[in-house]
């Protein structure tokens, strides 16, 4: 029964990992740069252009998570969610927003097949909208099969009193 049900789901990881490359070109996943700037261009565009969330989905291992860290008054605290749940929910506001997200940084710590990214970002509503928002997302990444792959994805916008510091504005 064990071995069955190992099979059972190991053939489903499999197959998602399948259907993951073949949404994807190789070309968005090669690097670490590469699959940041296209996650970023998937939820980027102006007002009615429906977003890709199965090719940004697809950017992560399965049963990955993304979060932030949010903040209210002088407390903050932590919202964690699935991608797919990310995706349902913000892939409809992002359309109807016409949503940019700008590349403004990045950092890349990497060891072997693991890596971590810092990346710095603007929000915008519109492409040359004003600037909404700043804060940094942050990767822990895999490179496996071929393909770097998102393991988690937390963010957090900058705040007054927390400013994003220069080392991560390059």
């Amino acid at each position: 029964m064990k071995n069955l049900l190992f099979t059972i789901l190991l053939a489903a990881a499999v197959t998602i990992v399948a259907q993951a490359q073949t949404i994807v070109s190789p070309k968005e996943v090669a690097t670490i740069e590469d699959i940041t700037e296209t996650g970023l261009q998937i939820v980027s565009g102006p007002k009615g252009q429906k977003r890709d969330m199965e090719k940004f989905k697809a950017l992560f291992l399965p049963d990955a998570q993304m979060g932030g860290v949010f903040f209210k008054g002088d407390s903050s605290f932590v919202r964690i969610t699935t991608v797919e749940k990310f995706a349902e929910r913000n892939g409809p506001a992002y359309e109807e927003l016409g949503f940019y997200e700008n590349v403004l940084g990045l950092r890349i710590e990497r060891f072997g097949n693991l890596a971590t990214a810092f990346q710095t970002y603007e929000t915008r509503y519109g492409k040359d909208g004003k600037v909404e928002a700043r804060g940094v997302n942050t990767y822990q990444l895999v490179f496996d099969k071929g393909r770097w792959w998102i393991a988690s994805l937390l963010f957090t916008p900058e705040t007054e009193k927390q400013k994003i510091p220069a080392k991560y504005l390059k």
